[in-house]
């Protein structure tokens, strides 16, 4: 396995998802580039950058979930990264990702999650990806917070959410999962990229339908 592993490397050398450097999947430098978003600045509720005084991200809307953080901003290396793992197969990515989120996860709610449940991509995105690029990045999560993976989500048919503006987002997340428990009352659900809100909305309302009683998210990324 090993030798196999070296010849691989030799052929196709493991690269930097941020600079395209040899040697690591996301090199010293980047990582410590990365666009990370400040919790103390951030929106508590949904996230948003700077949004911890008055977020309009979250004026006048409800959630399903109480609380949301993501790791940085969807721009620079840490877009690099997610679109690397989720559309070009860099499957490896998912331990790096899932780390650096658990990392934060530990430091913003140390002890809180019961459990990781994750967003399933849907049918097409499986067929056309080969793997479940949201439920890779939940594997690492969980087991660096020492909980279980919680594959209680189920997702029927919907259009992909990256063609569509905010309202159409929100009317194709609605009503889309449904969740089969038991799950714990403390749920941690993860996802790549935290957009409208809507996807991870529908979702944690499924989860509170089947027996969770709070439901927060963490995202690896934020688009606003």
């Amino acid at each position: 396995m090993r030798l196999r592993e070296a010849f691989a490397e030799l052929l196709f050398p493991t690269r930097c998802a941020g600079c395209d450097a040899p040697g690591a999947l996301l090199c010293a430098r980047c990582e410590a580039d990365l666009p990370l978003i400040s919790p103390a600045d951030a929106c508590p509720r949904c996230g948003a950058p700077y949004g911890r005084l008055l977020c309009t991200e979250c004026w006048q809307r409800e959630w399903a979930f109480s609380a949301t953080l993501s790791l940085g901003e969807f721009e620079t290396s840490l877009a690099r990264a997610v679109v690397l793992h989720k559309d070009a197969g860099e499957r490896r990515l998912a331990g790096v990702l899932g780390a650096l989120l658990a990392a934060r996860v530990r430091e913003a709610w140390p002890d809180w999650p019961e459990g990781v449940a994750f967003v399933p991509a849907t049918a097409v995105a499986l067929r056309r990806r080969g793997f479940d690029h949201g439920r890779a990045i939940a594997e690492t999560v969980a087991s660096a917070l020492g909980v279980p993976l919680l594959s209680a989500l189920e997702r029927s048919a919907a259009r992909d959410q990256r063609t569509l503006g905010r309202s159409a987002r929100a009317a194709n997340a609605a009503g889309s999962f449904s969740a089969s428990g038991p799950v714990p009352c403390r749920v941690l659900l993860t996802d790549d990229v935290f957009t409208t809100g809507a996807t991870l909305d529908a979702a944690a309302s499924a989860l509170l339908v089947a027996g969770a009683a709070e439901v927060r998210c963490a995202t690896v990324a934020r688009a606003w």
